[in-house]
């Protein structure tokens, strides 16, 4: 496999012993300042992915609340419009004649010269 040693190369290495007779190759350790930078990087990168999961949650959260809104809306403009086709037919039969006649007899209301029978056959 690759294995150079230069600086910040990234080395690959078999999983294989095939260099068995060289010795290990040991790292010096990072100075002080890279490790104090590669940690602040890392909790800025922690900050930020707990930061955004929380957005998600709560972005997915309030998208769900508004879907539920708007079905319920929705729910509510088709039981409107059922309740306006029945007032519209109603207005469009209270305007024929013949039906206004019939609801005033319904009502106990006759024309001059008729005579209002009530045929209550149940006897209530």
């Amino acid at each position: 496999m690759v294995d150079r040693n230069r600086g910040n190369v990234v080395s690959f290495r078999s999983s294989r012993s095939s260099n068995e007779g060289q010795k290990a190759v040991v790292r010096k350790p990072l100075p002080r300042h890279v490790r104090r930078r590669r940690w602040i990087w890392l909790i800025a990168m922690l900050a930020f992915f707990f930061w955004s999961g929380s957005e998600l949650i709560g972005q997915s959260m309030e998208v769900h609340e508004r879907k539920t809104a708007l079905a319920q809306s929705r729910e509510e403009v088709q039981a409107l419009q059922a309740e306006q086709r029945g007032l519209q037919e109603d207005v469009r039969r209270l305007q024929n004649e013949e039906y206004l006649l019939e609801l005033a007899r319904k009502l106990g209301y006759a024309l001059p010269g008729e005579e209002v029978v009530d045929l209550d056959l149940h006897g209530n």
